[in-house]
């Protein structure tokens, strides 16, 4: 009897034995054929990251070129006293990628327009008049109650003309924004067209941006957020590097007609220079 409980504890050691062993066995296989396939995807990832370094571009001919820009002068509005305004961008271009950073802002006693905005654009290599773009904006306007605007938008745009004496392009997109950023998660869609032209003649340029925003998102207490946004420039270059620039802004809400008097009028004194970054 004693030896038959010997021989069934031995058993059931035995078989305990091997099943521990079994499981780790299917385990090790399992993780092994994991770490192939992941050493697989891997080998994948980086010869497309290695192909793309070779092939992608050749740095020799797409040197980027980058620009800084500062403007300060004085800002007048029918609806508040005289203020400052000032401007400031870094731009980064490469024959087919345009980077760009600028700051709008206009100070006023008892008001601010203020307005930062990061721009790209990507032209097609083999449809170089094509170009994809995206941008952010950040825009604090107390004169028609934006304490925090939030907005993005992308889409394509048509290379229409680009020279030395000037570019036109033409966008069509979609956008959305949350105009009260600090306070509300609603967001608002829009279907959004811009045209931008500038012209260079001499020491004379001007330029113009038109964008128009029409929402398509749902009216929250019957009020409609599509809105015309103007920037037009007239520019007198003093010396190479040095200009004097005025120009006026205005968003036009819908309905709105344009009125000389309301837009805000500036007067700036510009400088601008080209940053030896290679980066």
């Amino acid at each position: 009897m004693a030896l038959g409980i010997q021989s069934f504890f031995f058993h059931c050691q035995f078989l305990d034995g091997l099943v521990p062993d079994s499981h780790i066995y299917n385990k090790r296989n399992s993780s092994y054929a994991k770490w192939k396939k992941n050493q697989t995807v891997m080998r994948c990832f980086i010869s497309v990251i290695f192909l793309s370094l070779v092939f992608g571009h050749n740095p020799d001919a797409e040197l980027p070129n980058w620009k800084q820009y500062f403007r300060l002068g004085a800002v007048q509005t029918e609806a508040s006293s005289p203020g400052l305004a000032s401007y400031l961008r870094l731009n980064r271009t490469t024959p087919y990628i345009f980077q760009d950073v600028r700051f709008y802002g206009h100070f006023f006693k008892d008001n601010q327009e203020i307005r930062v905005r990061q721009k790209t654009s990507r032209r097609f290599m083999s449809f170089d008049w094509l170009y994809s773009f995206n941008t952010l904006i950040y825009e604090k306007n107390t004169f028609i109650d934006v304490n925090l605007r939030y907005h993005f938008n992308q889409g394509l745009g048509w290379l229409i003309s680009n020279s030395a004496l000037g570019n036109m392009t033409a966008e069509l997109g979609i956008a959305f924004d949350n105009s009260d950023y600090l306070n509300t998660k609603q967001k608002t869609s829009y279907a959004r067209g811009g045209f931008t032209a500038d012209k260079k003649m001499g020491n004379y340029e001007t330029k113009i941006e038109v964008d128009y925003f029409h929402q398509v998102s749902k009216l929250v207490d019957n009020t409609d957020l599509s809105r015309i946004q103007l920037v037009a420039e007239a520019q007198w270059s003093i010396k190479k590097r040095v200009a004097f620039i005025i120009g006026f802004t205005e968003d036009l809400l819908k309905d709105e007609s344009f009125n000389i008097e309301t837009p805000s009028v500036f007067l700036t004194f510009a400088f601008k220079r080209p940053l030896n970054w290679t980066f």
